[in-house]
């Protein structure tokens, strides 16, 4: 018995799925393919273990004056032209009163 339904190759509802699908199965074949490859080309998570300093002192006691002052700056721009406080005024104040930290955090704290 006929069905009535013929396969249609055109452009329509369904071609966006296939598409990403297609795209999905060959970053996919492409990544265990060339696995060695891509690590060593620095496309691929590193296989050693990252050292985590997990002696660092309080927050304020280890941000970098330069990493302060770009926070500062930043509330200080925002509530000017905006109105809006992105942080807590007694935290504001905290990194305004830091000093040389004899242990800075390495990197981009604020994550």
């Amino acid at each position: 018995m006929l069905s009535g339904h013929f396969v249609y190759f055109g452009v329509n509802w369904g071609t966006p799925v296939l598409f990403m699908a297609c795209c999905a199965v060959f970053i996919f074949a492409v990544q265990k393919i060339f696995a060695d490859y891509l690590m060593k080309w620095g496309f691929a998570m590193a296989s050693k273990e990252i050292k985590v300093d997990e002696d660092l002192p309080n927050f304020f006691k280890s941000v970098k004056l330069s990493q302060a002052d770009e926070l500062i700056h930043e509330n200080t721009n925002m509530r000017k032209n905006f109105m809006l406080n992105l942080n807590d005024p007694d935290t504001i104040s905290r990194l305004d009163d830091t000093k040389v930290p004899k242990k800075a955090i390495q990197g981009t704290p604020w994550y």
